[in-house]
């Protein structure tokens, strides 16, 4: 298949929908062989941070000298994003030839009678293929959505990392944060390890699954901790300390405090592969997390007189998370908001968090159809907060020609709301940079 004929293929797999459990995939990686049984993983969920926590481990290993693949979604401009090694994405021409490899596969179990399997499933199965091909040494794995029924929930981990729990995707993991623990809590398996910064109710819920499962559970503010941390010129510096080693002072280009605890649990998590694996040095892990990138969280680009923010912010968690990162860089400064939220999110608690006073918001429709109608957001923004300004704008690249043009020099323009739009308004910018 070429890279177009693999697009397609995974587009007609997507009118499937989400549909949890593990049956398809299983049959699926036995029809490939079980290939994710021949590299050692790590296995990462959670509300948020588990894509900052996936990058910040994989940077750390493949900085230490192994070989690395890395699995994450969704994707901000390509498919070819979601599968990695060490810090490449796969080549458009590789991705071909996978998906048309796991089609066999997919032909095969069907003819056997088992349900076709999700785009995701195909996803899943493309990517732990990849990392056999490549020969890794580790692939750090992140969950797609919960963790008990999650396609990539057929692996046995060295470690298992939830980074917390808070409400989202309540349709498939429950309405309220115990019963979305519990799914989280699903990725815990025999005598594997556990990391979490996961507080209150759902860390005692998985406190009670790892104890059924006799694996030991380091947590946050217990076994591990934030000591300090200084915002300073291209990132933060921070203090980490846990209970059987000495403080590591580390540096990461990623703002804000949650990314601090991120950093916490991949350390935490790193630490207890360094045990078993003395490739993994303090120095090559403490380079590893200084090198690392995720973009879209975050991100501050400066240009065209201009600073720019690209952040997810697509649930309450997240936007939370932004608002405290904002304030600490940018104090109370007003900003000019490109904005897309999803139907199925708490759209208030983003609202009350990201927009302030005295801010403009364009809102945009997300290329999915889980968006919520533009002019339904621009109601509930003039209601939530009445001295900010919200209009309506086609497109992500309409409504950033718009923000640049009725903004003058250090203005601030951010892109937020949801993961869905970030991939346009960086190519938007990456294109004005460029001319």
């Amino acid at each position: 298949m070429t890279y177009q004929e693999a697009l397609a293929y995974l587009e007609q797999a997507s009118s499937f929908g989400i549909k949890p459990g593990l049956e398809r995939i299983t049959a699926l990686m036995e029809a490939l062989g079980n290939p994710q049984e021949d590299y050692k993983i790590v296995h990462v969920t959670g509300t948020n941070g588990k894509g900052s926590v996936t990058s910040y481990i994989s940077y750390a290993l493949f900085t230490s000298g192994l070989r690395v693949g890395r699995f994450t979604s969704p994707h901000l401009q390509s498919y070819t994003e979601r599968i990695q090694i060490n810090d490449g994405n796969i080549t458009e021409e590789a991705f071909g030839n996978l998906i048309s490899r796991v089609k066999v596969a997919v032909d095969t179990i069907i003819s056997n009678g088992i349900e076709a399997p999700t785009q995701f499933e195909i996803l899943t199965a493309a990517a732990f293929l990849f990392f056999k091909d490549q020969a890794v040494d580790y692939a750090v794995v992140e969950v797609g959505l919960g963790g008990l029924l999650d396609s990539t929930n057929i692996v046995t981990p060295k470690v298992s990392v939830i980074t917390n729990v808070t409400i989202d995707h309540q349709a498939y993991c429950g309405d309220t944060v115990e019963e979305i623990a519990r799914h989280k809590a699903g990725i815990i398996k025999s005598k594997v390890p556990v990391v979490t910064a996961a507080q209150d109710a759902p860390l005692r819920i998985i406190e009670d699954v790892a104890k059924e499962k006799h694996a030991k559970v380091y947590a946050f503010n217990k076994d591990f901790g934030i000591d300090s941390r200084s915002a300073v010129t291209g990132g933060q510096m921070i203090t980490v300390s846990t209970n059987d080693a000495a403080p590591a002072m580390l540096f990461t280009t990623m703002a804000g405090i949650h990314q601090s605890v991120n950093l916490a649990c991949a350390l935490m998590a790193v630490r207890l592969l360094m045990k078993e694996d003395k490739s993994i040095s303090e120095e090559t892990m403490r380079e590893g997390f200084a090198r690392t990138t995720w973009a879209g969280r975050f991100e501050v680009k400066r240009g065209l007189d201009r600073t720019f923010i690209f952040d997810g912010a697509h649930n309450a968690a997240g936007a939370e998370s932004f608002s405290m990162t904002y304030a600490e860089l940018f104090k109370d400064a007003p900003k000019t908001i490109v904005m897309a939220i999803l139907k199925d999110k708490n759209q208030d608690a983003i609202i009350r968090e990201v927009v302030k006073a005295g801010d403009t918001v364009l809102v945009v429709p997300a290329p999915t159809d889980r968006t919520e109608v533009p002019e339904v957001l621009v109601e509930k923004i003039r209601h939530i907060v009445p001295k900010a300004v919200a209009q309506t704008a086609d497109s992500v690249k309409d409504a950033l020609a718009l923000a640049y043009k009725h903004t003058k020099n250090g203005d601030i323009i951010a892109v937020c709301g949801s993961l869905y739009i970030l991939g346009d308004a960086r190519q938007w910018f990456n294109h004005e940079m460029s001319h």
